[in-house]
């Protein structure tokens, strides 16, 4: 059967006055933002509960690292087939199933009964979530012109942070119990916290696949103003995408693949730290209790709110005012990847605990400001295959993650010393920077030339 919602959308747009366009792309990006928000409360979980989960279900630390890992094992893994997928099917149809499945697999983390149940769920829930980037960065290449691209990578950066934020300090509030004189917020099991925060992505699931359309114009809440206002600054012939083969061989020869490949490895691997270990590093560095704990890491993760906002509108006017993509995405991504690694350096030195994580969020901040660069110019230079590609330079991304975790616990384990792991990260984001200094932020992955783009949208978006 037809759905007449997809075949009488022309006929079902407003028709609004030339000057005035509806805001349809606006709403999809928060679609998104809210699926990155969902994700990231259920993923930032596991590190505040580290120390109840393990010890409920007798799993020492350096175990737990693994369990950490079997998340972005997963994720890794199955970023390259899950672009691939949205690359065939569209992006509607498998971030809903995507979705709805890791609904599933969150929940069943808190009927988790040992070692190789946990990692199972975990990875489960990892391959589950891989679809959300991919599929996210395949739907603003086609829902927003160029000069909001950096805005809504941007975005997406920042609610994946405040899902991170929400689920640390909530996970640690509740799971560690709250008193005082006017009123007592018992303990509660973490079990049923992770399938508390199971429900809002099956209820948005749900709601996705009835609302979200590929197409912009198959979209009848979009009037013909915003349909030029999208048309103007996106990539030619979205559509026939899904019909065309990845040129891989060329892409996986490509010296700009491997360096973006390469800054996402340790961005990644960098960020992870506060979704897994941090917690734990404050408690054994500074003494702190879970349920400070878990407030104070979601501080360098709120500061990614901000810098992701903040970065994205900056990348976004430097590019407005100069149509330069190596001073408004190499040069910025660079200075701010020295900038983090600067400010996690110094933080060595402090022993208050909430000073030490105060310098350490100027850190994720100033690192944050970049971060739109990294998805920007992925989906820049993916043309046509913007899923499937910027899958591959996640999946890098999260085989760093997927190390790190247990990277940090060996260091631990071999030096007993929980502040050197900082020098550590220091090293990761010097790295980070490293590879933005060589890569060329313009032509394609597959093509030596540059400035080719089949995109307009260089002038400041109207309407």
């Amino acid at each position: 059967m037809i759905n007449p919602s997809l075949t009488s959308a022309d006929e079902n747009r407003p028709a609004v006055g030339p000057a005035v366009a509806s805001r349809t792309r606006y709403l999809v990006l928060a679609t998104f933002c809210a699926a990155a928000t969902f994700a990231y409360i259920g993923r930032h979980c596991l590190a505040v509960a580290a120390d109840d989960v393990g010890s409920e279900l007798n799993i020492p630390r350096t175990s737990m690292g693994w369990v950490m890992a079997a998340f972005f094992w997963g994720y890794a893994m199955a970023q390259i087939p899950a672009g691939s997928f949205a690359h065939r099917w569209g992006v509607r149809r498998s971030l809903a199933v995507y979705a709805f499945v890791w609904s599933i697999a969150c929940a069943a983390m808190g009927m988790a009964f040992g070692f190789w149940s946990l990692v199972l769920f975990q990875a489960g829930f990892g391959i589950a979530q891989a679809g959300v980037f991919p599929c996210s960065a395949a739907a603003i290449s086609r829902w927003l012109p160029i000069s909001r691209r950096a805005f809504a990578s941007g975005s997406l950066g920042t609610f994946m942070s405040i899902g991170g934020a929400i689920g640390a300090a909530v996970t640690g509030l509740v799971i560690g119990g709250y008193s005082s004189e006017h009123f007592v917020i018992p303990p509660v099991s973490w079990r049923w916290v992770f399938v508390a925060y199971a429900v809002p992505s099956a209820i948005w699931s749900l709601w996705f696949y009835y609302w979200f359309r590929d197409q912009p114009e198959k979209h009848s809440a979009v009037n013909d103003t915003e349909l030029r206002i999208i048309q103007r600054g996106t990539t030619a012939n979205q559509e026939d995408a899904v019909v065309l083969s990845v040129p891989w061989p060329k892409v996986v020869g490509s010296f700009d693949m491997w360096m973006i490949c390469g800054q996402q490895f340790f961005r990644a691997a960098g960020y992870i730290f506060f979704a897994t270990w941090f917690p734990t590093f404050l408690k054994e560095t500074r003494g702190v209790s879970t349920a400070a704990s878990g407030f104070l890491t979601a501080l360098p993760l709120l500061a990614v709110v901000v810098g992701n906002i903040l970065g994205g509108l900056l990348v976004d006017a430097i590019w407005n005012i100069t149509a330069n993509k190596r001073l408004s995405r190499q040069l910025v991504a660079f200075v701010t990847m020295l900038g983090c690694a600067h400010f996690i350096a110094a933080a060595y030195f402090i022993e208050n605990a909430v000073a030490a994580v105060l310098l350490i969020s100027c850190g994720s901040f100033t690192a944050s400001l970049g971060g739109s660069c990294g998805y920007t110019v992925t989906m820049e230079k993916s043309g046509k295959y913007v899923a499937p590609i910027f899958g591959a330079m996640n999946m890098t991304g999260n085989l760093g993650a997927a190390i790190c975790p247990i990277a940090v616990a060996w260091i631990v384990k071999w030096t007993d010393n929980w502040n050197l792991v900082l020098f550590f990260f220091t090293g990761i984001y010097v790295l980070a920077a490293a590879c933005w200094a060589l890569i060329n932020p313009n032509g394609f992955f597959w093509t030596a030339e540059t400035g080719n783009q089949p995109e307009t949208g260089n002038q400041p978006e109207k309407g």
